[in-house]
């Protein structure tokens, strides 16, 4: 077989082979459903066992089949890093340029190649405290949301079609206010000014006096004055959407449970002619400096001009989003010299072990592995980068979806909820959206239970840590309900916890 860069998952596994690495299709897809559910992925386990390699070889891949070989960062965390200079860098005041770092080189070519997938990798991150030095990326990837964007057509004859013929005056005005979209009280000239309403005064009208029709338009036999002060409704359609003020000289467009269902539903038919409606992420910045301009890396670059990158070098603005595209995975590893994750942590990733070392497929030695897992149908298709925002509506698409595998969620819920150790909004979501991801919508029912295994055991049990008498009613508890409900990779996970406990009286995820 050759390797043809066709993205899916097959394809990756070859490749990751031909490098002389074996990882089974499951932890491949686990890694890449992880990373779009949500961009922070912490690999744990032995030493030796490809923590590292996984996502060098993954971006190696990606950036070869979307011709974009500079799309990887490795960055060996330092023990003394108590802020965030050693991840974005500083403003060297004696030569006043920008002291830029590999992590802020990634994200500004993220950021001018937005279509394109890049990886940060954090080696040994647990040798300093995350939250100094990375305190900024964990606050921002939790302020993104989810908004909505309006676009207004400039082709009135289109919406002029889709009407199904000559806009009306009423129409116009209607588009006017949409397209002003403050909802404040406006005189009838404002109405006149906007686009919409210059066109079909060009095109359409045959009045001579076009305030005199607009302001017709909105009064005519209107009804009488409600008790806020307002006009009632007029005979025509833009008198019906309007509020008028009492003297009949300004007018607002009425909310959309304001109106009546007959002007409703024409309201709904002119806007959706008119309007696209299109989602995007909002979310916060980070400040690296307080100049208005991008500051200079290396003295010797000329000014900034217009693009932070150039043939000059870097630039580096005042603050920077975190780019949509840009995937970041920490490995991990426990002694003496490391620290501990906090739930913070835990909770805005997915903690995944690579403990598994396959002796047959590396060495030829010994016999094949017995393959334990499927995988959906959804694996096959080709990997795409678009993240996924968890919210609520995908928490109320798995219960719809999957009620009968979203009440093992509850039980696992229920259990942690008796000690105190239960998860919040946020989990629910992020667990929902990955299930999703990884399943897609039809999936047969061991599939969905085999992606929320995977999520019990990466984004619940690495939180769970204490003595014999702090979590051992948990760990035997979660353990029943696992061997009940065949989730058999976190009962193989709470088996060695448990064993632990009995051991030594302490537990914890991260070995």
């Amino acid at each position: 077989m050759t390797v043809n860069f066709d993205k899916t998952l097959e394809d990756i596994s070859l490749f990751m082979q031909e490098q002389g690495f074996f990882y089974s299709d499951e932890q491949i897809y686990d890694f890449y459903t992880s990373l779009i559910t949500k961009p922070f992925v912490i690999l744990s386990g032995i030493s030796g066992s490809g923590k590292s390699k996984i996502a060098d070889l993954f971006a190696e891949y990606m950036g070869i089949a979307y011709e974009n070989e500079d799309n990887y960062e490795l960055i060996a965390v330092k023990p003394n890093w108590t802020d965030n200079r050693g991840i974005f860098g500083y403003h060297n005041l004696l030569n006043d340029t920008y002291q830029i770092t590999p992590t802020l080189k990634l994200f500004l070519r993220a950021k001018a190649n937005p279509e394109k997938p890049y990886f940060l990798v954090l080696d040994e991150m647990n040798l300093a405290k995350v939250e100094y030095y990375f305190s900024d990326f964990l606050s921002l990837i939790e302020s993104r949301r989810e908004t909505k964007s309006q676009s207004f057509s400039s082709d009135f004859v289109s919406v002029k079609s889709t009407l199904g013929g000559n806009i009306t005056l009423s129409q116009a005005i209607i588009l006017s206010a949409i397209q002003m979209g403050d909802n404040k009280f406006r005189s009838v000239e404002d109405y006149r000014e906007t686009p919409i309403a210059k066109w079909w005064l060009d095109t359409i009208s045959t009045g001579s006096n076009p305030t005199a029709q607009f302001r017709s338009e909105l009064n005519q036999d209107r009804k009488g004055t409600l008790p806020n002060g307002l006009k009632a409704d007029g005979s025509r359609l833009a008198g019906k959407a309007f509020w008028a003020e009492p003297q009949g000289n300004s007018y607002k467009l009425k909310s959309f449970s304001e109106m009546d269902d007959p002007t409703r539903a024409q309201f709904s038919k002119i806007r959706n002619a008119f309007v696209t409606e299109t989602n995007s992420i909002k979310q916060g910045k980070i400040d690296l400096h307080n100049f208005e301009h991008p500051l200079k890396t290396v003295e010797t670059q000329d000014d900034y001009i217009d693009s932070l990158i150039n043939d000059e070098g870097y630039y580096v603005p005042s603050a920077i989003e975190i780019p949509l595209n840009v995937f970041v995975i920490g490995t991990v590893n426990v002694d003496e010299t490391t620290y501990m994750f906090s739930p913070k942590v835990l909770d805005r990733s997915n903690v995944i072990e690579l403990n598994d070392i396959d002796l047959f497929a590396a060495f030829d030695y010994g016999t094949k592995p017995s393959i334990s897992h499927t995988l959906p149908p959804k694996s096959n298709a080709p990997f795409s980068f678009d993240i996924s925002l968890a919210t609520t509506k995908d928490t109320k698409e798995l219960t719809r979806l999957y009620p009968t595998e979203f009440k093992i969620l509850i039980s696992a819920f229920d259990i942690l909820k008796d000690k105190n150790k239960h998860f919040g909004y946020r989990v629910f979501n992020e667990i929902s959206s990955f299930v999703l991801n990884y399943c897609g919508s039809s999936s047969a029912s061991t599939d969905v239970i085999s992606a929320i295994d995977l999520q019990i055991l990466q984004k619940v049990l690495p939180k769970i840590s204490g003595s014999d008498d702090e979590i051992s009613t948990i760990i035997v508890a979660l353990l029943d309900l696992s061997t009940e409900k065949n989730l058999v990779r976190s009962a193989a996970k709470l088996a060695k916890m448990q064993n632990s406990l009995n051991l030594v009286g302490y537990a914890t995820f991260i070995e």
